[in-house]
């Protein structure tokens, strides 16, 4: 393995197991918050600390970021993972396309973030069809893909927890309910993005009511007009999510929240993380 050594991948993936264990019996919403909602380049690892320690004084409690911003520590995982550790924030996961972790990086890219302590592998696809209107084969062979990526990082002592956008909420939800069908649980989880799921014409609510056990956080943006660089505040947007949470009531759903401020290179909304995090407090109860 290019980044670490067999022992310490070791004494790392059996505290990922810990930290895995601890979700599942929790039973409690938790809240975090994406860096890409921050100006962060890829590699500045001090600039990270920095935004956990912001976020921390904002009532977050865990975050998420793009793999790019943490693979420079990989070859100084002990003292990079004590770093995360004092600022209190856990580390839910990385975020990385299904290109990359299907391929040849992704087993190592795994065992870092492992080794840094995050919980999963956040990762998104390319939708079969932006109208969601696909062949079965085709949804079949992403499926048995997921599962493959889903086996390797749970031989790495991470979860899987796949990331959609828009298409796979087309068409009332015909992606994501396919994926659901055909993916096997003990391999793959959902990072359900509501926002993209209303941008893209489905019911995030909805799916979450028939798949609770399975949607390991729910990432909440919100956007004016039809188009991704229309995003604003939460309860600024054409839709809202009072109905997601109803549902996250009914069904006892237990997993973490996600603010997403958009994200480009030069950050997304970074003013508006706070009035977001009191949203969430205010309709969440968390």
């Amino acid at each position: 393995m290019p980044y670490l050594t067999s022992r310490r991948t070791f004494l790392v993936a059996a505290s990922a197991v810990s930290a895995a264990c601890a979700w599942a019996k929790s039973g409690s919403i938790r809240v975090g918050c994406q860096a890409n909602g921050f100006p962060l380049k890829p590699g500045d690892f001090p600039g990270l600390l920095k935004v956990l320690e912001s976020m921390k004084s904002l009532g977050y409690t865990g975050f998420e970021c793009n793999y790019k911003l943490v693979e420079g520590e990989f070859g100084r995982v002990a003292a990079a993972r004590g770093q995360i550790e004092k600022t209190g924030m856990t580390f839910i996961g990385a975020h990385a396309g299904m290109d990359i972790v299907g391929g040849a990086k992704g087993a190592g890219i795994a065992a870092g973030v492992a080794a840094l302590g995050a919980d999963c592998i956040i990762m998104s696809g390319k939708g079969l069809s932006a109208e969601g209107a696909f062949e079965k084969e085709a949804l079949l062979q992403k499926a048995k893909e997921l599962d493959k990526i889903g086996r390797m990082l749970k031989e790495n002592r991470l979860r899987l927890a796949y990331h959609n956008h828009n298409p796979e909420f087309a068409n009332h939800n015909a992606e994501m309910d396919g994926l659901a069908e055909n993916t096997d649980p003990a391999l793959v989880n959902f990072l359900m993005d509501a926002g993209h799921g209303y941008l893209g014409g489905g019911n995030p609510a909805a799916f979450l009511a028939v798949n609770s056990k399975r949607i390991y956080g729910i990432h909440l943006k919100t956007f004016r007009g039809k188009q991704v660089s229309g995003q604003v505040p939460l309860g600024q947007g054409d839709f809202d999510f009072q109905a997601l949470a109803a549902a996250v009531k009914k069904t006892g759903w237990s997993g973490w929240l996600i603010d997403e401020e958009g994200g480009s290179p030069q950050g997304g909304n970074t003013a508006a993380v706070g009035p977001d995090r009191e949203y969430i407090r205010k309709l969440f109860g968390v």
